[in-house]
């Protein structure tokens, strides 16, 4: 039997010379167990101490053992077992405290991001931005006190979001486009594509008059990139088939159906479910009369036609994005922010049907 202690867990050169945990430990004045959790960011030593480890590790030129790292994996899911490092914080960034627990896709990304850390060793806790007599900056305080380094930002629900918050110190990663300052590393849906999907689905279907139904503030949270899918469809359109694209702030029904009565779209297409609540209310049969697809599927139980975002991919997602640069050293600001997109998967329903 071999024993893999943590002697063997990293390799590096300095010259020819193989780089081992023992080597470390000799050089900072400390055991091998302390220089293995230093690097791995578990609480088992203080931040100072594991600074101190980091920057001797690294003026030696440790690299990480892939193959060991993974023979480590695979031996302790065997064993049913999960090697705990570290916390990680997911911060609501929205204004409404309950935000990401009770908007659904939010919902689906924080347990897909529990489970994933999870298999990671780390758990992930929920932290409120705008928490009563708490600044960014106690914030940030508290979260450097209890050794978290690693920080998921939720969507704040808002376009345009800046946060006030040094980020110096940690790893970051952004869910979605919502918060612009600072610039970060993210992971968000496939807006775009997710168009152009939903779109080709319903051509297939025989749909050629289409309007499209958009909230402004929506549009503004996703950098028009469904908008931007909309005009291009138009654009290729032939006239007598083109329906100009219905904008709102807020909700009207009377200006709605003006919209409807005046082009007689198809089909509609809109991010949200205003529109079909108010296609119902004017006595519209779908989808005999007109047919609605939905470009975010935001209740997965809902009886509509449209376009699954997976959070819960995005939730995954985020994690590996943030253990990645957790596990590479990557504090602070990115100097070229990189962005993880997850493509949705188009999903049939009784609001939409066959004209061929």
């Amino acid at each position: 039997m071999i024993e893999l202690g943590p002697s063997t867990c990293w390799k590096g050169r300095v010259g020819e010379k193989r780089i081992r945990l023992k080597d470390i430990a000799e050089r900072a004045g400390v055991t091998p167990m302390a220089v293995s959790y230093a690097l791995r960011g578990a609480p088992n030593v203080s931040e100072e101490k594991r600074r101190r480890i980091l920057a001797i590790a690294e003026e030696m030129g440790y690299v990480p053992d892939p193959a060991v790292s993974r023979m480590m994996s695979y031996l302790a899911g065997r064993k049913g077992t999960r090697v705990f490092q570290n916390t990680l914080a997911l911060i609501n960034t929205s204004e409404d405290r309950e935000f990401v627990e009770r908007e659904a896709p939010l919902a689906a990304f924080l347990r897909s991001a529990a489970a994933r850390a999870e298999e990671l060793g780390y758990k992930v806790e929920l932290f409120w931005y705008h928490q009563p007599r708490t600044s960014p900056t106690r914030l940030a305080g508290i979260l450097k006190s209890r050794g978290i380094e690693g920080i998921i930002l939720s969507s704040s629900g808002k376009a345009d979001t800046c946060l006030d918050f040094d980020c110096s110190a940690f790893s970051l990663v952004a869910l979605g486009d919502t918060i612009v300052v600072p610039r970060l590393n993210r992971v968000m849906e496939y807006h775009y594509n997710n168009a152009l999907t939903l779109l080709q689905e319903l051509k297939d279907l025989g749909y050629r008059k289409i309007g499209f139904v958009f909230n402004e503030e929506v549009q503004k949270m996703h950098a028009r990139r469904h908008k931007a899918a909309a005009l291009c469809h138009l654009s290729e359109t032939l006239p007598e088939c083109q329906v100009p694209i219905f904008e709102y702030k807020r909700w009207e029904d009377d200006t709605f159906a003006s919209w409807y009565q005046a082009h007689r779209p198809e089909v509609v297409v809109s991010n949200r479910p205003a529109a079909l609540e108010a296609l119902g209310r004017m006595g519209v049969e779908i989808p005999r009369e007109a047919g609605f697809a939905q470009l975010e599927l935001l209740d997965e139980k809902a009886a509509v036609a449209g376009m699954r975002t997976h959070f819960d991919l995005l939730g995954s997602a985020a994690v590996e994005l943030l253990v990645g640069q957790l596990h590479s050293r990557m504090l602070g600001l990115p100097s070229a922010p990189q962005t993880v997109k997850i493509e949705g998967s188009w999903r049939a329903g009784p609001t939409v049907r066959s004209l061929r």
